[in-house]
């Protein structure tokens, strides 16, 4: 324990748990590939098999009046925007600049909350959708030359969009050295060859005191990291519970939506107990969409709801009303990033 750790600073003693990380990412953390579907509007919807984006086709030749087009659209997303593997959808018409602008506005909507992704090689595609609003996602193929790619997104100035949004990268070569392409690029994920992808999301450390009060409140430091290569453009939020003798029970967490990128982030919170039976508790903890889909971590013993076990919590019926207020003069994040010893004391 050295001059700048957490524990020369802390006013109490604390449970320091660090879940084991796995050496290697876990299938499914993140994402990792895709498949594009190609549909041509008003045909066969094809049923889906993996996790898929959606590339509509709207040939000029098919839109007699724009009004019905719009509507065999709309009546394709309500087949599919509920579907758990359905990504987005991305749409690709050789119609004029105008239908263009309508089929994307609307393709954007009907499909929502599925994310519209928009072609990098659709320059004009681009910069309507990022100014209007609707870009969600963005879908790079890459043909013969990876160069050539690399050009696009020098032209359309999209070197840093996956901060805002995650990347879909399709490969037709197939060759694997591409790969690092796709990790240039911070592919969230990629179809056609085996590349690293996605968010690898780990629970580094959490502390919290060792002993607690049933219904009071519990002063709780969650150090979240990502080791991926892509952003988790999810906003999540911590779920807790505690089990006892087969027995669970939610803990309420401040609704707040909790962004975490690549490195490391720090996350802080008091959080309010329920009213408990005295006893030793283990704490269960997850990463949840806004949707409540559980995202899948890097940590090994996933429950069937998501869960990864923590550590125990000693609760009793004793108050500790200043757990409250602990932080009002108390600043351990000043210290807590400084040193990260591999065995908490």
């Amino acid at each position: 324990m050295g001059k700048y750790s957490l524990e020369s600073y802390e006013r109490y003693k604390m449970i320091k748990c660090r879940p084991q990380e796995k050496a290697e990412a876990i299938q499914g953390a993140g994402l990792s590939s895709f498949e594009t579907v190609r549909i041509v509007l008003g045909q066969a919807k094809p049923v889906l098999k993996t996790k898929t984006l959606l590339e509509v086709s709207v040939p000029h030749a098919a839109i007699d009046i724009m009004a019905q087009t719009e509507s065999r659209l709309r009546s394709l997303a309500s087949r599919y925007y509920r579907d758990s593997l359905v990504l987005g959808v991305k749409i690709v018409s050789d119609t004029n600049a105008a239908n263009k602008r309508r089929l994307w506005e609307t393709a954007a909507e009907a499909f929502a909350p599925k994310r519209y992704y928009v072609p990098l090689e659709d320059g004009a595609q681009l910069d309507y959708a990022i100014k209007h609003g609707l870009a969600k996602g963005l879908s790079v193929t890459v043909g013969e030359n990876v160069l050539d790619t690399c050009e696009l997104f020098a032209q359309n100035n999209a070197q840093q969009l996956y901060k805002q949004m995650p990347v879909l990268v399709s490969f037709h070569d197939g060759r694997h050295q591409l790969a690092a392409y796709a990790q240039q690029w911070h592919a969230m994920a990629v179809e056609g060859i085996d590349a690293p992808a996605g968010f690898r999301i780990a629970l580094r450390r959490l502390n919290y005191p060792k002993a607690l009060s049933s219904g009071g409140f519990a002063p709780m430091q969650f150090w979240w990291t990502n080791k991926g290569i892509s952003f988790c453009h999810d906003a999540t939020q911590i779920r807790l519970r505690l089990e006892k003798d087969g027995e669970y029970t939610s803990v309420a967490l401040n609704d707040h939506p909790l962004k975490i990128h690549l490195a490391d982030r720090v996350h802080n919170e008091i959080v309010r107990l329920p009213n408990v039976r005295p006893g030793v508790y283990h704490l269960e903890y997850g990463l949840f969409t806004k949707e409540g889909d559980a995202l899948t971590l890097s940590h090994e013993g996933r429950t069937t709801d998501g869960y990864y076990a923590a550590d125990v919590m000693h609760i009793d019926d004793t108050p500790r009303p200043e757990y409250e207020t602990i932080w009002d003069d108390y600043f351990a994040d000043g210290y807590y990033p400084l040193e990260d010893p591999k065995e908490p004391v």
